[in-house]
């Protein structure tokens, strides 16, 4: 009785050597790909949250622009406006104004205000809100709320058409840095509301009553 013995052929040493060597191109592509994918997304998803940041920003700068009553100083990198006559009194309360503050070296934005009670929501005048070191003494005395509106940026600008208190129009460029270019920004709005018949000749804030 004849018994017959099965061949069994393995792969040869180049072979296997071969098959290693695209398996390695394959998962070098996949790792590549996705590395790119991945990057892509956090770009995009990054430029997307600026993208939305500039138009809260744009957006939130230009209303209480339009609506505000004066643009009362501008000085070492802040805007003091007069936002609103919430009490209809023509004068300006304490929780009335607005810092819009771009810093001394103009790489951010954000908007400070103070909060105090009912009961000190003093009256203060034209020259006082006009007086560089008012933010101090107010941010010493009340509580304050600081909302950021760009956190970070170059070049930043404040152009008006004219000096405070007398401004018609506000202009602010700004740079930001996106997928490695520099994007330019502009805010333009016009003061719709402003209180001009409330100052007299001396640049003083006057009640509608005053002489």
């Amino acid at each position: 009785m004849c018994i017959r013995k099965s061949k069994f052929n393995g792969f040869t040493l180049v072979e296997l050597i071969v098959a290693l060597m695209v398996t390695a191109i394959v998962l070098s592509a996949v790792v590549t790909l996705s590395y790119a994918l991945s990057s892509a997304y956090e770009s995009t998803s990054d430029i997307g949250e600026k993208q939305a940041g500039v138009r809260y920003t744009n957006l939130r700068i230009t209303e209480l622009i339009r609506h505000s009553k004066l643009v009362c100083a501008w000085f070492y990198g802040d805007l003091v406006v007069w936002r609103a006559d919430e009490n209809g009194d023509n004068q300006i309360n304490i929780s009335e104004i607005v810092y819009i503050e771009t810093g001394y070296s103009n790489s951010y934005m954000r908007l400070l205000q103070f909060t105090p009670n009912e009961g000190n929501d003093w009256n203060i005048s034209l020259s006082l809100v006009q007086w560089p070191y008012l933010k101090n003494m107010l941010s010493s005395r009340y509580p304050q709320t600081s909302t950021t509106l760009v956190e970070k940026c170059n070049g930043m600008k404040i152009i008006l058409d004219k000096y405070p208190p007398y401004t018609h129009i506000v202009n602010i460029i700004y740079n930001i840095e996106e997928d490695d270019r520099v994007r330019t920004y502009q805010i333009s709005a016009n003061l719709r509301c402003r209180a001009s018949h409330l100052i007299d000749t001396s640049n003083r804030l006057v009640s509608q009553d005053d002489d």
